[in-house]
C-alpha cells in the first residue's frame, strides 16, 4: 500500500495559500457560509426527480452550443438532468478559472486544467473541491476508472475530481506522406531519419512547386520536438530516476543531445526561428511544414486542410528506435480533472447525484452518442452498423468534454477510416513502449510554490540556446541556477515522496 505524502507538507501547502490572493475567494468559498447564489441556475428549470447540475466547461468550437441544442436534451433526457453550461473559449479557459475560484461563484461541476499546477493543487489542498474517492465505491462504470488515470490524479492518496482518462503512448510524428512519397522516402525509424527528412523537406522541393518555400518541422514554444528526441535518445519524459534521486530531464546527457540536435535544425533552418511566437498548426495547414510533433490524434483535425487540397496525405509514426529500444513519449494516463465545487455543491447526496450523472456519461448510450452523434441527424444505421453523415453539423459539439472514458470497444463499430484504424492499432500496440514522468504521482512543497518559476527560467533558456542566443555557458549557468533557486530542493523533496511511496 503506498505511503501517503506527510501530511505536514500538505498543511505547509495549504497555509501558503493563505496568503495567495487569487485564492482568497476560494477560501470564502470553501467555509460553510460560502456563496449562496452559486450553483442555482439550472435548478429553477428543473422538474421534480430531476437533477440539475451547473457546469463550466471549456469550449473548442467556434461557438458554444445553444441551451435547447438536442445534444444537450439527448444527454438530459439519457441522464435525467437538466444542464446549464458556461462555454468558455480554450484561450481563456485557464483564466476564467481563476477569475472564478478567486470569485467564490463557482459552478456545481467544472472542469480543472493542468490540477498539478500551483495554483490548482492549491485550490484542491485548501478543500475548494469534494474528495470523490468515497463516491466511487459502488458506482457502475466510475469505480473501474483506469488505475493510471487515479493514481497520478491524486493528491496525498486522495482524488479532488474525477480524471478524464487517456491512452498512455499519445505522443509521436504527423508528417505529410504525400511529401515522403513525392521525395521517394521512407516512413522515418529513428532520431537520424527525422533529420534527414526535415532536411528534405526543406531543401529538396517536397510539393513540387519548384519553389524553395517549405520547410522541415513546424514548432511552437511548447518545443514538443524536443521532449520526444529527449526521450528517443534514453533520456525521461519529464522526470526519471538518476542515481537514486528523482531528476529533471534537463540534467541528463541524453536531453542536451537532443537540444544540440534542435539547435542544429534551427541554424539549418529546418525549424523556422520564428517558432516561439508561431501558433500551432500554421505553418503545417498552410503546407509549409512537412511535420509536426504532438498527440497523433491531432493528424484527423486538418479536414479543412485535405478539403483545400485533396492531395495532402497526412500520417502518423510513432515508433523511434534509440539506445533503449523503441520508445514513445508518454502521458500521465489523464487529461484534467471533472471537479465538485463544496461551495456550491453542499451536501453528500448532491455529490452522489452528480457522480451518478458523470457515471451514465460512461453507458453504451452515452459512448454511441460521443463517438457517432445522434441517429437520423449525424449518422444512420446501415446493416447494424453506423455510418457518418458526413454533411450533418454535429449534435456532439463540445460535449465530448464531459467524456471521462477512455475505450475504443464500448461505442458501435462503424466504418472507420484507415487513420482512425491506425490511430487505435498505434495505441494498443505501444502501450508497453511508452515513457511516462515519474513525478506525475509526487509532490514537492517547493515545486508547488516555485515550480512554475523555475520552469519558465529553464524553458526560456532552452529557447535562447537553440536561437544561438545562449552559449554553452550560459546554458549550464542556467541549469546550475535552476538548481541553487529551488530545483534541488524540489529534487530531494519529490526524491522523498517517491522513496516514501515505494517503500512498501
Amino acid at each position: 500500500m503506498k505511503k501517503l505524502m506527510n501530511q505536514n507538507v500538505l498543511k505547509r501547502m495549504v497555509t501558503c495559500t493563505c496568503i495567495s490572493g487569487i485564492m482568497a475567494g476560494v477560501l470564502a468559498g470553501c467555509g460553510s457560509s460560502g456563496n449562496e447564489e452559486a450553483g442555482t441556475g439550472a435548478s429553477a428549470e428543473a422538474g421534480p426527480g430531476t437533477t440539475a447540475i451547473n457546469i463550466m466547461m471549456i469550449q473548442f468550437g467556434t461557438e458554444p452550443m445553444k441551451k435547447d441544442s438536442p445534444g444537450i436534451k439527448y444527454v438530459e433526457d439519457y441522464t435525467n438532468t437538466k444542464l446549464d453550461f458556461t462555454w468558455v473559449p480554450t484561450s481563456a479557459y485557464d483564466d476564467k478559472v481563476s477569475a472564478t475560484l478567486a470569485s467564490g461563484k463557482l459552478p456545481d461541476l467544472m472542469l480543472v486544467r493542468r490540477n498539478k499546477d500551483s495554483a490548482m493543487l492549491n485550490a484542491q489542498l485548501s478543500g475548494v473541491f469534494w474528495e470523490l474517492t468515497p463516491f466511487l465505491q459502488n458506482t457502475k462504470n466510475l469505480a473501474n476508472m483506469s488505475e493510471i488515470a487515479k493514481t497520478n490524479a491524486m493528491i496525498g492518496g486522495k482524488l479532488y475530481g474525477i480524471p478524464r482518462e487517456r491512452v498512455l503512448a499519445r505522443y509521436g510524428m504527423i508528417f505529410r506522406k504525400d511529401w515522403l512519397d513525392h521525395l521517394g522516402l521512407q516512413q522515418p525509424q529513428s532520431v537520424d531519419d527525422i533529420y534527414k527528412i526535415a532536411k528534405a523537406f526543406t531543401q529538396n522541393d517536397p510539393d513540387g512547386n519548384g519553389k524553395n518555400d517549405t520547410f522541415g518541422i513546424q514548432e511552437d514554444k511548447a518545443m514538443e520536438l524536443l521532449k520526444q528526441l529527449n526521450v528517443y535518445n534514453g533520456g525521461p519524459n519529464g522526470w526519471g530516476l538518476q542515481d537514486g534521486k528523482v531528476m529533471p530531464d534537463f540534467v541528463y546527457p541524453e536531453f542536451k543531445e537532443a537540444l544540440d540536435l534542435y539547435k542544429k535544425m534551427v541554424e539549418e533552418k529546418l525549424i523556422i526561428n520564428d517558432f516561439p511566437i508561431a501558433p500551432k498548426y500554421d505553418y503545417f495547414n498552410k503546407e509549409k511544414a512537412g511535420m509536426y510533433f504532438s498527440v497523433i490524434g491531432d493528424a484527423a483535425g486538418h479536414a479543412d486542410l485535405q478539403k483545400a487540397n485533396p492531395k495532402v496525405v497526412i500520417d502518423v509514426a510513432q515508433n523511434f528506435a534509440g539506445p533503449k529500444g523503441e520508445r514513445v513519449r508518454g502521458t500521465n494516463g489523464y487529461d484534467s480533472l471533472l471537479a465538485i465545487p463544496k461551495s456550491s455543491v453542499k451536501t453528500e447526496e448532491q455529490v452522489k447525484a452528480i457522480i451518478d450523472f458523470l457515471d451514465k456519461m460512461a453507458d453504451k448510450k452515452m459512448e454511441d452518442f460521443i463517438a457517432w452523434g445522434l441517429e437520423g441527424t449525424d449518422y444512420e444505421l446501415a446493416g447494424g452498423k453506423p455510418v457518418k453523415n458526413e454533411a450533418a453539423t454535429s449534435s456532439i459539439g463540445d460535449l465530448w468534454n464531459l467524456r471521462w472514458i477512455y475505450s475504443t470497444t464500448i461505442a458501435m463499430q462503424g466504418e472507420k477510416k484507415e487513420l482512425d484504424v491506425k490511430l487505435e492499432k498505434l495505441y494498443e500496440d505501444n502501450l508497453e513502449l511508452a515513457v511516462v514522468d515519474l513525478s506525475a504521482s509526487l509532490l514537492s512543497e517547493t515545486n508547488v510554490q516555485k515550480g512554475n518559476e523555475l520552469k519558465t527560467a529553464i524553458t526560456d533558456a532552452q529557447t535562447k540556446y537553440v536561437l544561438g542566443e545562449l552559449d554553452e555557458k550560459g546554458w549550464n549557468d542556467a541549469v546550475a541556477k535552476w538548481r541553487k533557486d529551488g530545483g534541488d530542493k524540489i529534487i530531494e523533496e519529490f526524491t522523498a515522496d517517491y522513496n516514501a511511496i515505494h517503500a512498501k
